[in-house]
């Protein structure tokens, strides 16, 4: 218990809590807005199971990425200053991990606590019908809990391994989107069991009753639970806790300092070779053979897969071929996970400056205006580049599904468009990682920031902020939407000269801050 109060008492003013806070708050808004409109009267009716049957759907969307922030957050102190070694001699290994065990464990465990506690307020509010089934409350409760801790764990083992925690952040990201596309595969509920993410679609207990013909919702009910998946939790439990400690404890006192995929031996090797300087411009040498494009290639696949799956899943309601298979694909994607995916991209871009004492010497070459100029046209390339692999990938799903019919003509639109908006919310991503040191937080920030473009334009205030520009511009939720060009293009040249003229000040403005 000393240990673990030294570990809080090191993110003290870290702004730590805030990310399970956040997500909490979120979550009840979100659930509370459902049970608002023309809809919300059905919902209020079957209100205990209902948040038992939506919940965890969000918490496999949201919760991967929000726990890959915290234990960056936890872990990423230590790595800096070369931290390991000096704790070596204060405290034991065995101590120190288990602190920080213990510490995600209280922050999953609050969390937990706060969903449970935030059911019993909805309820109370809204006027659910009847009384709440205590027994499932509390068996949603550990089924949370358990599979939230084993996340922590695995997130925590990665941010330990590699320095480079935009790792750590790939995998969440990655996570969450595996979590979604799990979802939508009952039909394969070993992959479920298997894959630590998709635990929160594989313990759900609530099922739905659906009338297909009316589109009307009939009820819920209790489904019987598959007892494998218990099993296969427990066992992610029992490999992350002992496989964690054991790499932990032969870690050597400067940590695992991973440069690449192929691991520390080919690391020093190739650093035992002749310098070569490549022949690229400077901030794309930043990013080369980075674990960005893990993410670059992942998220937008999976969303294709989740998209064409559910329009498969739907034929008899989604009639438009090519147009409705673009909302599928694209909906999670623009709302979800490219606002923290551009978050990633401009975090990494300016990680090497926050380190060290690197603003000293990058600002002794180049002034600030060329400085932000150079990472927003990089940052905005990349984006380019996804949204290209996005409408490729596409088309690829399109053909397999068994559209015949010709590539809708608007798919450039909707990617050019799409693009534009992408660019506003990279410049607000990159000021963002500018004046917010750590590479977590920021990431973070996009995802509550892609949430905000998903309510704003259900108010229809898209174009008075950048996330809400991405989704309007790239047709999400409804492909034949009229967008107002004029308005567009403004907005978007707004923010990005409004989000670039702010980093280039506060550069200017401000001390030069570096770490020994």
């Amino acid at each position: 218990m000393n240990y673990l109060s030294i570990e809080l008492r090191k993110t003290k003013r870290r702004g730590i809590w805030l990310v399970p806070t956040a997500l909490f708050f979120f979550l009840m808004i979100w659930l509370g807005h459902s049970y608002t409109g023309s809809n919300g009267n059905s919902h209020i009716q079957y209100g205990w199971m209902d948040v038992l049957y939506y919940t965890p759907l969000l918490n496999a969307i949201l919760i991967p990425t929000a726990i890959a922030v915290l234990a960056s957050r936890i872990i990423d102190m230590e790595h800096k200053g070369n931290m390991w070694k000096q704790l070596e001699t204060m405290q034991s290994r065995r101590a120190l991990f288990l602190a920080k065990t213990l510490y995600g464990f209280c922050a999953v465990l609050l969390f937990s606590l706060a969903e449970v506690f935030g059911f019993l307020v909805l309820g109370t509010l809204f006027g659910f019908a009847g009384t709440p089934d205590w027994w499932a409350l509390g068996l949603f409760f550990v089924q949370t809990l358990v599979i939230s801790f084993n996340l922590y764990l695995l997130q925590m083992i990665i941010s330990i391994v590699f320095s480079n925690q935009a790792v750590a952040l790939c995998v969440g990201l990655c996570g969450s989107m595996a979590g979604l596309f799990l979802m939508f595969l009952p039909q394969c509920p070993i992959l479920r069991c298997i894959i630590p993410w998709g635990h929160y679609g594989a313990a759900m207990f609530v099922g739905m009753d659906w009338n297909a013909e009316t589109r009307k919702l009939v009820g819920f009910y209790y489904m019987r639970q598959d007892n494998g998946a218990v099993w296969f939790i427990a066992v992610w439990f029992i490999v992350l806790t002992v496989g964690g400690w054991l790499l932990f404890k032969n870690m050597d006192t400067d940590g695992y300092h991973f440069q690449g995929i192929f691991g520390k031996r080919n690391a020093v090797l190739v650093s035992q070779k002749p310098v070569r300087i490549p022949l690229l411009p400077t901030e794309l040498i930043k990013i080369k053979r980075t674990p960005i494009w893990l993410a670059f290639l992942v998220l937008p696949l999976i969303s294709a897969l989740i998209g064409t799956a559910n329009f498969l899943n739907n034929l008899e309601i989604l009639t438009s071929g090519w147009y409705s298979l673009w909302t599928q694909v694209s909906l999670f994607l623009c709302y979800i996970f490219m606002p923290p995916l551009l978050g990633v991209y401009a975090s990494y871009l300016w990680r090497l400056e926050h380190n060290g004492s690197n603003w000293n010497m990058i600002l002794t070459h180049s002034p600030a205006y060329r400085i932000v100029w150079n990472k927003l046209a990089v940052c905005a390339g990349v984006s380019l580049l996804t949204m290209l692999w996005l409408g490729g990938v596409f088309i690829v799903c399109g053909r397999c599904a068994g559209i015949t019919a010709p590539i809708p003509a608007e798919l450039a639109d909707w990617l050019f468009f799409g693009f534009i908006g992408s660019v506003s919310v990279c410049a607000v991503q990159l000021f963002l990682s500018l004046i917010i040191r750590s590479f977590a937080v920021p990431i973070g920030l996009g995802l509550v920031g892609g949430v905000a473009g998903l309510v704003i334009t259900a108010k229809g205030f898209e174009y008075a902020l950048p996330y809400g520009l991405l989704s309007i511009g790239l047709r999400a939720n409804n492909p034949d939407r009229a967008l107002n060009y004029e308005l567009f293009l403004t907005s978007s040249v707004i923010f990005i000269l409004l989000f670039y003229l702010l980093s280039v000040v506060y550069i200017k403005h401000n001390d030069v801050k570096t770490q020994g």
